[in-house]
């Protein structure tokens, strides 16, 4: 598969976890099926991106879309789960709640801004973003909500 099928693969499921999470609600248990497979998708694609680069910004969404998603994802199972902040320190380890819909609504966030540069025509900017936001917040919330998915289903 050459660099362009893997971006347009990406910016694919990309989308499609957008539109889950801008669309209606569906019952709890849909809900969180829908959730462990499109993260699924998306982190194992996320590592498949081309290294490609462009310093150019992504844009910002205002709090108050985030704070939309966040309160549309109501429709969870259950929001929060115990989790550690910091999962490689094995000595007395400090546990935190974790927070689904916070999760769900911040990888949502990060994609969306890539896909603002992608539609624009900055396909490098959009993989540049969607790798490093990966490797510095959304990768971390994309695993903390797959993990605590998983452990609920089982």
């Amino acid at each position: 598969m050459d660099d362009t099928q893997r971006l347009e693969d990406f910016v694919s499921t990309a989308r499609a976890y957008c539109a889950w999470i801008e669309g209606f609600a569906a019952s709890p248990d849909l809900e969180a099926e829908t959730a462990a497979l499109l993260l699924s998708k998306l982190c194992a694609q996320v590592n498949e991106l081309p290294e490609l680069f462009d310093d150019e910004d992504a844009p910002r969404l205002e709090h108050k879309q985030w704070v939309a998603v966040y309160q549309r994802l109501s429709s969870l199972p259950f929001n929060y789960y115990a989790t550690f902040a910091e999962p490689s320190i094995l000595e007395s380890p400090e546990p935190v709640t974790g927070d689904l819909a916070d999760d769900l609504a911040d990888v949502w966030r990060d994609l969306r801004a890539g896909l603002a540069l992608y539609d624009k025509g900055n396909g490098a900017a959009a993989a540049w973003e969607w790798r490093e936001s990966f490797r510095s917040h959304w990768g971390r919330h994309a695993t903390s909500a797959l993990y605590a998915i998983q452990c609920w289903r089982s």
